[in-house]
């Protein structure tokens, strides 16, 4: 079965942002390709701006800024493994400190599910991402599940928050070209080999990431004033209702 890696992390102390995306994209980004391993493929998305934790973190020691997320994508699970354990320590995990504050990566090994949008990027798309058939922006919505919330449950209350927000807003539902719900895989209860991969230290966990594709810039606005609140109240077991609030990059 298919399955990604997502890595989330921020600059190390001392480099400005742009010093970050450039060695990212140019010098690791280089070694990456030159040391594909059973990677399928490599996408870099360069954070430009986002909104981060929830006025109930104490800090921002765990929910924190991010400014890149990288996505790898492989055959099976087994792929990965190989890949993050190769016999030789590759150059790419070894990069990390000098770019990145490896100890609060985080990563999302995960599956894609495709949510159908109303007007999806062949219907329109003027060309202006980097990437042919991609849009000009991605937006990425990670998102905690409350522990009281069980993981089938979560992702309904997700799925019909969601549809609601879009109902609620015409102008979003229009200019969302594509919606990939990334769900969090159980494998990740056994990520041993990601953690020593990429160095990362007790790292928040996140049961969905969500990426939503724009054409252009200004086509999000309309929609990144809505929250998804994802009500246990909504479920026939009579559980006492919480409230998860997502932290966005």
């Amino acid at each position: 079965m298919p399955i990604k890696l997502m890595a989330a992390s921020r600059r190390r102390p001392g480099l400005t942002r742009a010093e970050y995306q450039r060695y990212l994209e140019f010098y690791h980004g280089t070694i990456a390709r030159q040391q594909r391993f059973k990677i399928n493929s490599y996408i870099q998305n360069h954070v430009i701006d986002g909104a981060f934790g929830a006025l109930a973190d104490a800090t921002h020691q765990q929910v924190a800024e991010r400014d890149a997320v990288v996505e790898l994508s492989f055959d099976n699970f087994r792929d990965m493994m190989e890949t993050l354990e190769p016999a030789t320590p590759s150059a790419a995990s070894q990069d990390g400190k000098f770019f990145a504050d490896e100890c609060t990566n985080i990563i999302v090994m995960a599956e894609e599910e495709e949510i159908p949008v109303a007007n999806p990027i062949p219907a329109f798309n003027p060309g202006l991402g980097i990437v042919a058939g991609v849009g000009a922006l991605k937006v990425l919505h990670y998102i905690m599940r409350d522990d009281e919330v069980y993981r089938e449950d979560y992702y309904q209350y997700w799925r019909e928050a969601h549809e609601e927000a879009l109902e609620k807003a015409p102008y979003a539902r229009e200019q969302l070209r594509r919606c990939v719900a990334n769900r969090r895989c159980r494998t990740n209860d056994n990520d041993g080999a990601a953690r020593k991969h990429f160095k990362m230290v007790d790292p928040p966990v996140f049961d969905l990431v969500v990426s939503h594709w724009y054409d252009t810039m200004r086509a999000p606005s309309a929609n990144m004033s809505r929250r998804y609140r994802l009500r246990t109240s909504a479920s026939p077991t009579g559980r006492n209702p919480s409230t998860s609030t997502p932290s966005r990059s």
